[in-house]
């Protein structure tokens, strides 16, 4: 009898423990530089709870909390923990209003799993609703979330009394778009590796694995372009996975990196030179105008392609070369940093079911992206319209498995939208805390099929308060962008599809602008000119920046359309050119007194639409 009664209590305790067995994280990430800080986590939808685990190598106390933008303190959702000497764990649902020790909350909505204290290290394993409905808790929305952390290397003396942090920091994560690591394929045994990295000049280089350095010009802004040959591989392959390679002490320097297929002669390999510089040959100026293949920005991490997909090289028809193009943001004008950051690009001869492409969305990069100073939140759409998508896309349509999101400083926020026959859809991404400081893949918990005639919208809110100028589309970091990078498949032959404002409500209103003399004229011809006058404006006439924001959302925008090459499919206005280029040396006139009359302005901004879109090409 006793031993039956034993059986049943065994039952019971594995039927206890199976009901009680937490969910295992799926997603993992170093809150500090040495990994002594690490968090894990993994989310239920269904009943929209997310379980932490955070990991530290400490047997004191342990900060974890949801910052609002900042990453600072303040205004922070926080939660502290830690086991004691007996083995007993505590952890206090807290809430901060300053720079000072973080006040208990009335409501304690973090639920404590689970407290363990071995080897030197203290592990605690608690959850939250997505939504506590409590004012004092932050929620957990998709996008970029803003976390801080600390730690002390003692317990508390009390409850009450916590001392104050021996290391502290901040990290941006994704906590619900990134990959799972269970999601992540795996490699296949015959994978190779292959390194695009950045040179320092043309050499005749016999080794593929280029570990030359460039040496970053102290300017502020500049775009490094290296031509690279891919892995010369006869039979098709798939690229599978990337890394990005940052030298080590230039992650402030490095500012994004894109990777453009291209075909051209492989006795390019190795040439580096600024991007616009003339010694930058047409052949690699032409490639750097390519179809993308991958691009990362500060803050990124891996890009892991999923099981049904890969980017094809070699074989019949697909990239053998590449130009990657470097941002180096150095505003602080240091000298003699030498860089030789690039991709480890992982590839193998196992294909998968799909090809996949990288799609450009958004608003035009142009001066025409223009953000009034002094604003608190300022929207900009740009659009990859149906006219375009109804050409060129095929009949099944393609599939979205990812986007990266991608402004400057002045960007707060971003979203995406998908619009069939006249009817938004379901929302397809959206971030509304922007990190410029991270900007990492955003892997679709679903994939979005957009079909021919579909659009698809990208949004870009930006706040100005503290620049007395207008801020303008460009390269520059202090410059703004408002693009999609889509990455899906099949793949098609189409890089770029993207707007900007009208013309016939653009070119009215900057004439009066100038008539206003609220712009100067430039010295300049082309865009430079445009650039300089528009870029020493300033509004703070409430009408007139309501006005341009009218302008902004006039219907239809001039829309671009262009093939891999970037030679355009069409525009709005229904002209077709095999080569932008050809047309675009035309340069802006100055009348005979030196200065724009209105009649100039008109042929100006006929000429802006051939300006703009060869500074987009080029």
């Amino acid at each position: 009898m006793a031993g039956t009664w034993i059986y049943y209590l065994h039952a019971i305790a594995l039927l206890l423990i199976a009901v009680t067995a937490e969910t295992p994280e799926q997603y993992h990430v170093s809150m500090d530089e040495d990994s002594n800080y690490r968090m894990h986590w993994s989310f239920n939808n269904q009943d929209k709870i997310m379980q932490f685990t955070v990991e530290v190598k400490t047997i004191g106390w342990i900060g974890f909390g949801i910052s609002p933008y900042t990453g600072q303190m303040p205004g922070s959702d926080v939660v502290i923990g830690w086991v004691d000497s007996n083995g007993k764990a505590y952890l206090q649902d807290r809430f901060s209003n300053g720079r000072t020790l973080p006040a208990l909350d009335d409501n304690q909505d973090y639920n404590l799993i689970s407290g363990i204290e071995k080897n030197g290290m203290t592990t605690l394993k608690f959850s939250r609703k997505f939504n506590t409905e409590d004012p004092k808790d932050l929620p957990l929305e998709g996008g970029t979330t803003r976390l801080i952390w600390a730690y002390n290397n003692n317990d508390p003396p009390s409850q009450t009394n916590i001392p104050i942090h021996h290391k502290m920091g901040s990290r941006s994560v994704n906590l619900f778009n990134a990959m799972p690591e269970i999601d992540k394929p795996k490699l296949p045994d015959d994978t190779k590796t292959y390194d695009c990295l950045a040179p320092n000049k043309h050499e005749n280089i016999k080794n593929d694995e280029l570990k030359y350095l460039v040496t970053v010009p102290s300017k502020h802004t500049s775009y490094w372009c290296v031509g690279l040959k891919l892995p010369q591989v006869t039979e098709k392959h798939h690229i599978i996975k990337l890394d990005p390679v940052i030298t080590k002490g230039n992650e402030g320097v490095v500012h994004h990196m894109t990777l453009f297929e291209c075909e051209s002669d492989p006795k390019w390999h190795g040439y580096a030179a600024e991007c616009d510089s003339q010694n930058m040959p047409n052949h690699l100026r032409n490639c750097r105008s390519g179809s993308a293949m991958a691009g990362w920005a500060v803050g990124g991490e891996s890009i892991t392609f999923p099981a049904k997909a890969g980017f094809p090289i070699g074989g019949k028809n697909n990239p053998k070369f590449a130009v990657i193009e470097m941002h180096y943001d150095n505003p602080e004008g240091k000298s003699n940093i030498v860089d030789s950051s690039g991709y480890k690009i992982y590839y193998t001869k196992q294909l998968r079911p799909n090809d996949i492409g990288v799609l450009i969305m958004g608003h035009l990069v142009s001066p025409f992206l223009i953000v009034p100073n002094n604003q608190t939140q300022w929207n900009i759409t740009g659009y990859c319209s149906g006219d375009c998508t109804s050409m060129i896309f095929p009949k099944n349509g393609i599939n979205i498995f990812a986007l990266f999101f991608h402004t400057h400083l002045a960007g707060v926020a971003l979203d995406s939208r998908q619009f069939r026959n006249g009817k938004e859809l379901p929302l397809v991404a959206e971030n509304k805390h922007y990190d410029f400081n991270y900007q990492e893949l955003y892997y679709m918990k679903d994939e979005v099929n957009m079909m021919p005639g579909d659009t698809m919208s990208v949004t870009c809110v930006y706040k100005t308060k503290n620049r007395t100028k207008l801020t303008l589309g460009g390269l520059s970091t202090k410059k703004e962008m408002c693009l999609n990078y889509v990455f899906y498949y099949p793949k098609i032959d189409l890089s770029a599809c993207s707007t900007q404002p009208a013309y016939e409500a653009l070119g009215p209103y900057l004439a009066k602008l100038w008539r206003k003399g609220i712009l100067p004229i430039p010295s300049q011809n082309g865009s430079a000119g445009l650039y300089e006058s528009l870029g020493a404006a300033s509004l703070d006439d409430p009408k007139l920046i309501q006005e341009l924001a009218n302008v902004q959302t006039y219907p239809p925008p001039a829309m671009y359309c262009a093939y891999g090459n970037r030679t355009m499919l069409f525009d709005r206005f229904g002209v077709r050119m095999a080569n932008f280029k050809s047309v675009a040396n035309y340069t802006m006139e100055n009348t005979t007194n030196g200065g724009f009359s209105i009649s100039t302005f008109s042929s100006v901004m006929t000429l802006a639409h051939i300006v703009v879109a060869f500074y987009y090409l080029s």
